[in-house]
């Protein structure tokens, strides 16, 4: 398996889910439909286009967060309009939406995602490969809205990964159905959150199946774990992660 690791990095981000309507909540990591999107973009694929491309079947993605994670809550105004003529604020009028933000811990960090990007068509992961590496991406990246701006760091490119069984520390977010027969292993120095998310999408943008569920650590990013199904060791130029991809 030929395998594109790396990081998208910025300030402030927003995955807003999907079931909220008037407040914007937000996850507290990208959705696996969101890093389709990225990469989508990244190597200059048009809106809409690219969901078949990046179906569970012909594509692995994990992800695993880098930095303690918050978020607080900001009331954003938006321009109240009815039409696209009245985008030029000729009614005068706002409203106000409340929309969590993600942040770092700390201020002096930024927000870092770690991407491991695997695809049965090599034309698309080479594209991939020298947009990121080259620094060359068509659509500038972001973190959630088009606001969040980002940037994207390469770690590696690796051919071959090592696969693994029992107990593991994982450094990457965990689908609930890889704990099938299994267990998650707590600590006083994790905090576990469980997120409901989109998972893929058809042609015409609906969403294929139901949403999955993943469980993410907010603080260190770890996952302690004692698995029935196999994950995956990584060996790249900052180290090494024990992963599993979001597709089951």
């Amino acid at each position: 398996m030929n395998l594109l690791i790396f990081d998208i990095v910025g300030k402030i981000a927003h995955f807003r889910k999907y079931y909220t309507n008037s407040s914007s909540l937000s996850y507290y990591f990208p959705p696996r439909t969101t890093i389709s999107g990225l990469i989508a973009g990244i190597i200059g694929l048009k809106r809409d286009t690219y969901y078949g491309m990046f179906a569970s079947d012909k594509t692995r993605i994990a992800i695993s967060i880098k930095t303690p994670l918050r978020k607080i809550t900001q009331t954003i105004n938006y321009v109240w309009a009815e039409n696209p003529n009245e985008l030029n604020l000729s009614k005068g009028q706002h409203t106000q939406i409340p929309l969590e933000i993600v942040l770092p811990v700390s201020f002096e960090n930024s927000l870092r995602y770690r991407v491991f990007f695997s695809h049965s068509n090599q034309e698309i992961l080479n594209k991939a490969f020298v947009a990121i590496k080259e620094q060359k991406p068509v659509y500038p990246p972001y973190l959630g809205i088009s606001e969040f701006i980002a940037s994207i760091e390469f770690i590696d490119y690796v051919s071959s990964i090592e696969e693994k069984s029992g107990g593991a520390v994982l450094d990457s977010v965990l689908n609930i159905k890889h704990l099938e027969n299994g267990k998650l292993i707590a600590s006083e120095k994790s905090v576990y959150l469980k997120e409901m998310m989109p998972f893929e999408f058809d042609k015409e943008r609906n969403l294929i199946n139901s949403p999955e569920y993943f469980i993410v650590e907010i603080l260190n990013g770890k996952i302690e774990v004692k698995l029935e199904r196999p994950y995956y060791k990584v060996l790249h130029k900052r180290g090494e992660e024990n992963i599993l991809f979001m597709e089951c």
